[in-house]
């Protein structure tokens, strides 16, 4: 996988618990992460069906949801 950590997968299941312990990141990854998914999904579908607006909406839902994570992140810190 990777020159730091083989196993990425592993490491990341591992560090989870303590990389994520502030009440207000964990209530953040609930709003980012499903808006992610959302996202990366609308993405595939404004490309399958050449709608430029399913295609914008999904990269903002992208870019807010990382932007929830980092901000997240950055109370962990």
């Amino acid at each position: 996988m990777g020159k730091r950590h083989p196993n990425l997968p592993a490491w990341q299941w591992r560090n989870y618990p303590q990389n994520h312990q502030h009440p207000t990141n964990l209530a953040l990854h609930l709003i980012a992460v499903p808006l992610f998914i959302i996202g990366f999904l609308l993405i595939v579908s404004g490309v399958f069906s050449l709608s430029l607006a399913s295609f914008a909406v999904g990269a903002v839902g992208i870019l807010a949801g990382l932007a929830l994570q980092g901000q997240g992140h950055s109370l962990e810190a």
